[in-house]
């Protein structure tokens, strides 16, 4: 299954898509071309990617996320009602929504694939 979830700036307008792969436990992006503001920071991505890979996916939810070492992670983890830390299902929980930045996630669709999707494949 492939979780595809929106990227949006400012709760406005979406800038991309991010897409989770649940078998293979790994992470893609993609920024859309032409957006204004496109928020090339939001992966640590200087230039005009078209692909944001599991590397940079990741690190960029680990400086959205707090972290499992934080001093009462277990009455956070309670007041979100999560039995246990994982950093995925807390960045989902948050919607994807910091302080660092403006964007924000919402679930998109499933897709009954193995592969990632292209960004013109996602509609």
């Amino acid at each position: 299954m492939l979780e595809i979830y929106e990227i949006v700036w400012r709760n406005d307008e979406v800038t991309g898509y991010l897409e989770y792969s649940e078998e293979a436990d790994k992470f893609q992006a993609y920024l859309k071309d032409g957006m204004r503001p496109n928020p090339c920071g939001l992966f640590g991505v200087i230039k005009k990617d078209k692909v944001i890979d599991d590397r940079r996916v990741r690190a960029y939810i680990d400086s959205c996320v707090v972290p499992k070492t934080r001093e009462n992670i277990d009455d956070i983890l309670k007041h979100m009602n999560m039995p246990y830390y994982d950093q995925w299902e807390i960045y989902k929980h948050n919607k994807g929504e910091n302080v660092n930045d403006y964007a924000a996630i919402r679930f998109f669709k499933t897709v009954d694939s193995k592969e990632f999707l292209a960004p013109n494949d996602i509609q």
